[in-house]
Order: C-alpha cells, then sequence, then structure tokens
C-alpha cells in the first residue's frame, strides 16, 4: 500500500482528535483532526502584531506532526521526560489555558514560517508549538515536547 501524500485533498481524513492520537507509532497515511474552530482574541491581536490576520483559522494536528514530535520527544528518543500518549491529550487544554504564547520564526530548507510557541507548566513545563499556515488558514501541530526547570529561582524568568 503506498503512503498518501500530505496535502493530496482528495485522500485526506478528518478524524476525531482521539482517534488521530491512536495513530502514534503507526505509519498510516494522511489524517488530520481539528482540535478547536476558534482562535482566541490574545492570538488574534499577536498575529495581528506581526501583520497576520487570523480570522477564520483552526487548530489542528495532522498524523506527520505527531510522528515527527513522537521521533523527536517520544519514547524512543533520548529526552529526559519522552512523551506519552496522555501528554498529547493535554494539546486542546494546552492552547485554552496556557500561561504564555508568542510568535517565532522559523527558516526551513523549504520556506520561512511563523510559528505559535505555547507555554503551560503542569507539574513539567509543557511547549506546544504550531505552524501559522496561511494558505491553509489553519494553525497546524509542529511540535509538542516538555521540560523540568533545573533551577527554580529562574522560573519567573
Amino acid at each position: 500500500m503506498t503512503k498518501k501524500k500530505p496535502f493530496d485533498k482528495e485522500n485526506t481524513a478528518k478524524i476525531p482528535f482521539g482517534d488521530l492520537i491512536e495513530l502514534i507509532n503507526q505509519n498510516c497515511d494522511y489524517k488530520f483532526a481539528i482540535v478547536d474552530n476558534v482562535v482566541d482574541e490574545e492570538l488574534m491581536a499577536l498575529a495581528k502584531n506581526e501583520g497576520i490576520d487570523l480570522t477564520g483559522y483552526k487548530h489542528v494536528i495532522e498524523t506527520s506532526g505527531i510522528q515527527h514530535s513522537e521521533n523527536r520527544h517520544g519514547k524512543h528518543s533520548k529526552d529526559r521526560e519522552p512523551l506519552s500518549i496522555e501528554d498529547y491529550l493535554l494539546v486542546p487544554f494546552i492552547i485554552r489555558n496556557r500561561d504564555k504564547v508568542h510568535i517565532s520564526s522559523s527558516k526551513s530548507k523549504l520556506h520561512d514560517m511563523n510559528l505559535l510557541v505555547y507555554e503551560k507548566k503542569i507539574g513539567l513545563t509543557y511547549y506546544y508549538v504550531e505552524e501559522i499556515r496561511t494558505g491553509k488558514k489553519s494553525l497546524a501541530f509542529q511540535t509538542l515536547y516538555k521540560r523540568t526547570i533545573k533551577n527554580p529561582s529562574l522560573e519567573g524568568l
């Protein structure tokens, strides 16, 4: 069976968020889930300051993003705090209840991109990164990882 191309509209499948998470560590066809249809006012204002209008955007997660995150930060990675399935299920909570968020720029071999970087302390500090995709009007899962704070005196910085 041939793996489907990520942006082939005819072969994409929208599935429930929980079902998407179950595809971790599976070689599967391209699938995506809409995590949230609403972009809140703080994100709208933050993006507007960068000249980006997020009207009509959705938060989405694709199997390719999860597989990337799992390879870099999952149970087989060298991360001190590898991701579990339960961590992925926190993504909607992190988006809505973040402690901090900022826009960052990144350059890859293929293109330049703007990223939203969320931070949320839930025991450990979670970092959730979304790519702002202007053509698709989506905020797409880029990566997720978690870290411990080594020096508590630096926590507020």
